[in-house]
């Protein structure tokens, strides 16, 4: 790449940035801005270079070349320049201004071209709407507002600019090395001319392209051509993409190490003939694949590897989205692919993401101010598309579909990228319905491809994940390795886990020296064994007895993880005898191993999941005793009655004749399980949500208009909403004056559903500063939040 001429005239004179938003503390001139879009766009363009042509709109980086240039060109007005100088409030929109221009470079468009190249400029920050409401059409052609907007932007100004164009346009393209992609040059009309016609007939072109622009939507609208809303889809994504990075002050982006899955075994330090066959199998598969596998038998590593695979020999695989249903799962995920698989390439995106990064950096030592900052900026930086490896929830692609503000942006790094769909059995089927029309959109449209893996995967999944994948590779690992994973007993007992005989049994067992599971379905039933547990170990039960589950802070939450980790951690060096109670966050939040579980009856997948926390070393060769109770046998409102029923029959079957679990067979069981009117229930609920996700948000899906409406009904669908204890007002309060990250450590997620009945009962309000909710409910660091009573203090 060689050095760009650089248009000094306009350092000093036309800002695009004041000081306070320019890099290390200085104002940035506009062409300096604009070569920072140019450098995102540029380092997109090498990520994908063939995207246009798979879109079937060829000159796609020459409109998006000039629409960058361009975009910012109306910050040149006296009113905003005076602004950035800390002048008065400017009340036009600087990217409506830029349009005057658009005309200059017509020559290196065509007349189609160039109606993509003014919506990008005029898109770049309010949706079509908004614009439309600030620029409507004035009923007397003498009251133009857009004439006074135009005088803005006086000769000398504009002179400055079309030198700029003139001038410095060839050497960037060769120094951003986009010689080859297609970028034409266009030849500019005489500077005197230029000059005139903005001067006399700029407002008369901006108002001719802000109208071309609305019949384009209208088309866009009623079109059903691929090329035509996907690549505009990508066009809005590529260039708002391009110019929030560069405000951001983003780095170059990281060279992708999604190549070559030698290179990964390399960093895993695994040697390729310990591989086991279904490994192998995934080094080789190119396209979407399903993967089935026992637990322990290195699913994640195959999926790795898969991920590499779809290179193509000449570049990396642009992005890795690697989705897990829940917050601890991803933490650790997160922690795991950074560690060896892609150090400092990977980005983590939840909802309370900033305070899991906080936390780590706390744990490295950093100062709470210092990992504040970091953290924030990490969080930005996943958010911006930056890390080349994203780990995060399906929920977080969803808000595509969803219209959330900035969703072309997302759409547009899902261009043939790879995900991973880990722990797919964990959805219902609405939310599986959501994710998998999601999965069959962006397959069929964006050329991603997709990998599914689970331990267990029924026909009736199976049959969905055919209509979403198309066709794939079904990669199984060997009977053999399966029957080397049998690490379970199964014990089908009478009565309810609860009762006096169950907990003086678990007390025994634990008093024997085993590490104890309890797992119970609700927070008010792990509440309860917790406290008769305690009460009959005595003394020693603060010690022995811990309780874990979803209404815990984050702080407390993290206190009892941590204890947990070192008493019954896979690799620690501190394990001891415990009992841990714990709701189904157990099923997912940590790498632990105890030695025996009792449980409530659940759903096959959640029981196998909980199971899955006992026995992992395979410590105990004739398998963990795994005791599921056949109280109570409804569902609890977490679960459907007749699905908790059909797994009991299932189990008390499966006791009887084959105790040790072997996972080769779960698919069949889970077969048993999902059938009649259980299968019925369930497809009718998926093909419900289906086809209503679909016409919603998939078969509408456009670029230049989000959608409140679909994002509230995002969060709401999708979010957990955030309390804070009333009991803990006054340190929260002492704790936000210092540094918000550790306030929000007191919060307690709730689902929405808990939200509004706390809120129907009076116990749940709002302040007046920019809080969260405050719920009147007894709250402790031992127990956690207890919904069953209110607080009395």
């Amino acid at each position: 790449m060689t050095t760009p001429l650089w248009p000094d005239w306009l350092e000093d004179t036309i800002w695009a940035k004041s000081a306070e938003k320019g890099k290390a503390g200085q104002a940035e001139s506009l062409a300096r801005h604009t070569w920072y879009v140019l450098e995102r766009l540029a380092e997109a363009i090498r990520l994908r270079p063939n995207l246009p042509t798979a879109l079937g709109f060829p000159r796609l980086w020459n409109c998006l070349f000039w629409a960058c240039f361009l975009h910012d060109f109306g910050k040149a007005a006296r009113g905003f320049q005076e602004r950035l100088r800390g002048g008065g409030k400017w009340l036009h929109r600087h990217e409506v201004l830029s349009l005057a221009f658009l005309d200059w470079i017509a020559d290196a468009l065509s007349d189609e071209e160039c109606r993509w190249v003014a919506a990008a400029i005029v898109s770049h920050h309010k949706d079509a709407d908004e614009i439309q409401l600030m620029y409507m059409d004035p009923t007397d052609p003498a009251d133009e507002p857009l004439i006074t907007l135009v005088d803005e932007i006086n000769d000398e100004v504009k002179s400055s600019l079309w030198r700029w164009l003139n001038e410095c346009a060839v050497s960037w393209i060769e120094a951003l090395g986009l010689g080859s992609f297609g970028i034409q040059v266009p030849t500019l009309p005489p500077q005197a001319e230029a000059l005139q016609d903005v001067r006399e007939q700029g407002a008369a072109r901006i108002r001719y392209w802000l109208q071309t622009y609305r019949r384009w939507l209208k088309r866009l609208d009623r079109s059903d051509e691929d090329s035509l809303i996907i690549g505009t889809l990508a066009l809005r994504g590529h260039l708002i993409s391009s110019d929030h990075m560069a405000s951001a002050h983003t780095d170059e982006l990281p060279s992708s190490l999604l190549s070559r899955p030698s290179d990964l075994l390399t960093r895993l330090q695994i040697n390729e003939s310990n591989l086991y066959a279904h490994q192998k199998t995934c080094v080789t598969t190119r396209g979407s694949a399903v993967l089935i596998a026992p637990t322990g038998s290195g699913k994640t590593e195959s999926a790795l590897l898969w991920a590499c695979a779809q290179t193509d020999g000449t570049r990396p695989v642009p992005r890795l989205f690697y989705t897990l249903p829940y917050q601890a799962s991803m933490n650790a995920m997160f922690d795991r692919l950074n560690k060896k698989a892609f150090p400092r390439q990977v980005g983590l995106e939840h909802s309370r993401s900033t305070l899991a990064l906080y936390r780590r950096l706390l744990d490295q030592d950093y100062t709470p101010q210092n990992a504040a900052r970091i953290a924030r900026w990490s969080k930005n930086l996943a958010r911006l598309g930056y890390f080349p490896v994203r780990v995060l929830s399906p929920y977080q692609i969803l808000k595509a579909p969803y219209r959330l503000k900035g969703y072309e942006s997302l759409l547009s790094d899902f261009f043939d990228a790879a995900f991973v769909l880990d722990e797919v059995h964990a959805y219902d089927p609405a939310r599986l319905a959501m994710i998998l029309a999601t999965v069959k959109y962006l397959r069929e449209r964006f050329g991603a491809r997709f990998f599914v893996m689970s331990a267990t995967i029924s026909s009736l999944l199976q049959a969905k994940l055919v209509d979403a994948l198309g066709p794939f590779t079904l990669i199984r690992a060997t009977p053999d390795l399966f029957a080397q994973f049998q690490r379970h007993r199964l014990l089908v007992r009478d009565g309810d886990i609860l009762s006096d005989a169950s907990l003086t049994q678990i007390a025994e067992v634990a008093r024997s020296g085993q590490s104890v599971l309890v797992c119970c379905n609700t927070v008010k039933r792990t509440q309860t064994a917790y406290d008769e547990l305690r009460r009959k170990f005595g003394d020693e039960g603060k010690a022995k007895v811990l309780l874990l589950h979803g209404c815990f802070n984050g702080r407390d939450r993290l206190a009892k993880e941590t204890i947990i980790q070192k008493a019954t951690g896979l690799h620690s060096r501190e394990r001891r005898s415990i009992v841990l109670v714990a709701t189904q966050v157990v099923e997912v939040s940590l790498d632990i191993d105890l030695d025996v579980i009792y449980t409530d009856p659940a759903p096959l997948e959640a029981l196998l999941q909980r199971f899955g926390r006992v026995n992992r070393q395979m410590r105990l060769k004739e398998g963990a005793y795994t005791y599921v109770f056949r109280e109570p046998a409804d569902g609890q409102h977490v679960y459907e009655d007749d699905l908790v029923s059909a797994t009991l029959a299932m189990l008390e079957k499966q006791a009887k004749t084959a105790p040790l679990i072997n996972e080769d067979r779960i698919s069949d069981w889970l077969d048993e399980i999902y059938s009649g009117e259980i299968a019925d229930r369930w497809n009718k609920r998926y093909d419900q949500v289906y086809a209503e996700f679909s016409d919603a948000c998939l078969t509408t899906l456009r670029a230049f208009n989000s959608d409140e409406g679909l994002e509230q009904a995002f969060y709401q669908a999708f979010d957990s909403i955030e309390v804070l204890p009333a009991c803990l007002e006054e340190q929260y309060s002492q704790l936000a004056q210092d540094e918000p990250l550790e306030a929000s450590q007191l919060l307690v997620p709730l689902r929405y559903s808990q939200f509004c009945r706390l809120h129907a009962q009076g116990k749940v309000w709002r302040t007046e500063r920019d809080w969260p909710p405050i719920a009147d409910v007894l709250y402790t660091a031992e127990r956690g939040l207890d919904l069953s009573a209110a607080a009395t203090n």
